[in-house]
């Protein structure tokens, strides 16, 4: 699994709000238009906290984390995320906060403190679609699943080689591009997003098919729209928890949501899918088994 930390290149909220000495490179984005819980924030503000305030953030509340950490949600325009301070209130932190253990402490923070985007919130992400085989890709789907994913994340690449078999068995698997891991991440998404929406599926496919491999047809360089895309992309992945790609979203058997970051055993497949366990032929995934 292809994760994200601090020390990644990812979106940040617009630069003009910090000095670079304030803040690791982060996810500072998520998705939320409400807050969880009544605000719950301090008098007095840590320094960074402060400066943030001033920019036009809202300081939403403060959680506690440890004897040497403090949590904070805070919000831009109606997004929330979570950054850390120091004890000391001479830092902040933006990232994966990860404990002695190398527990992933920032996951559960959000389940905690950020409220979930619904199932039906993903219908408003920019996503390809690659329509199930069962028949006809003119065939309702038999299930549906999303999957967030960075065009240059060999554990995407895995994942498509995965589901193929589950397309002739009647799953439909929507695509939502993000991009964090190469600097050309952008430009492959930008291609794919920005291509005309009959024309999407097949160059994700060729993307997918020519893994690792330069193409031409999928170096774009991202407009304001691609990257507004792009951005509100990563914000759905952050609220949803997911701190890495692929970035998997279905609906169990009793309707509700489940995510995993990371490439998936085959054997969970069935219940993902929702479907009938298929048979996998691929050299490449047979250390899933």
């Amino acid at each position: 699994m292809n994760r994200l930390f601090y020390t990644l290149s990812s979106p940040q909220l617009p630069a003009k709000l910090f000095k670079p000495s304030l803040v690791a490179l982060g996810l500072l984005l998520s998705f939320s238009s409400t807050h969880l819980v009544a605000a719950a924030v301090p008098n007095k503000l840590p320094a960074p906290i402060q400066h943030l305030k001033n920019k036009g953030l809202d300081i939403v509340r403060e959680f506690p984390v440890g004897a040497s950490i403090s949590g904070w949600v805070v919000s831009l325009e109606g997004s929330d995320t979570l950054v850390y301070t120091t004890t000391d209130g001479e830092f902040l932190i933006s990232g994966v906060l990860l404990d002695a253990q190398g527990n992933d402490l920032t996951q559960e923070h959000q389940k905690k403190w950020l409220p979930k985007p619904s199932w039906n919130d993903l219908a408003g992400s920019h996503f390809v679609t690659e329509k199930n085989l069962a028949d006809s890709k003119d065939t309702p789907p038999k299930s549906t699943i999303y999957m967030f994913f960075d065009a240059n994340c060999p554990f995407c690449h895995l994942s498509w080689l995965a589901l193929q078999p589950y397309r002739q068995a009647g799953l439909e698997i929507r695509w939502i591009p993000v991009a964090y891991l190469k600097p050309d991440s952008r430009d492959k998404a930008a291609a794919i997003l920005s291509a005309p929406k009959n024309q999407q599926a097949a160059l994700f496919e060729k993307s997918m098919q020519a893994f690792g491999q330069p193409t031409a047809s999928l170096n774009k360089i991202p407009n304001d729209k691609d990257k507004a895309q792009l951005e509100k992309n990563m914000a759905l992945m952050q609220a949803f928890g997911l701190n890495g790609t692929p970035g998997w979203i279905w609906l169990n058997q009793a309707g509700e949501v489940e995510t995993h970051s990371g490439m998936l055993r085959l054997p969970k497949l069935p219940s993902v899918t929702g479907l009938p366990e298929q048979q996998h032929t691929e050299p490449t995934l047979m250390r899933f088994r």
